[in-house]
């Protein structure tokens, strides 16, 4: 088996390197880091979520109060099911809007450290 020359080691190493940016590819990276804080608006999120859940909310019980109110007997306790079930998709609905909020949270955190991070040695708009 030959020794590997330096030429082959060098090839070897380099290969895992990524090529360098072309001219067109530095420009498109700095337009799109300059418009980065436009990204922020999906981050922060255009909605209440908080808002949401008690409109829902709301609707629930309203949908409850109507069903119990029903005068039909033989219905009653298909509609007791039906709106126990309800509310329970309503309190995982709700636990899915905290978490939400929290990974919201979570990402705006990090999105505002990466910001910091690029403003140091790029034009961020």
């Amino acid at each position: 088996m030959r020794t590997p020359n330096l030429k082959f080691i060098l090839e070897t190493i380099l290969e895992d390197q990524p090529k360098p940016m072309n001219r067109d590819e530095k420009q498109q990276f700095h337009e799109e880091v300059a418009n980065f804080s436009a990204l922020g608006e999906s981050i922060y999120g255009r909605t209440d979520l908080e808002e949401i859940v008690e409109r829902v909310k709301n609707i629930v019980d309203r949908a409850d109060r109507i069903m119990t109110e029903s005068d039909t007997n033989n219905n009653l306790v298909g509609m007791k099911k039906s709106s126990k079930r309800m509310f329970e998709d309503l309190k995982d609905f709700e636990q899915a809007a905290r978490e939400l909020h929290q990974a919201q949270q979570h990402m705006i955190m990090c999105y505002e450290n990466i910001g910091q991070h690029l403003s140091k040695y790029f034009d961020v708009n």
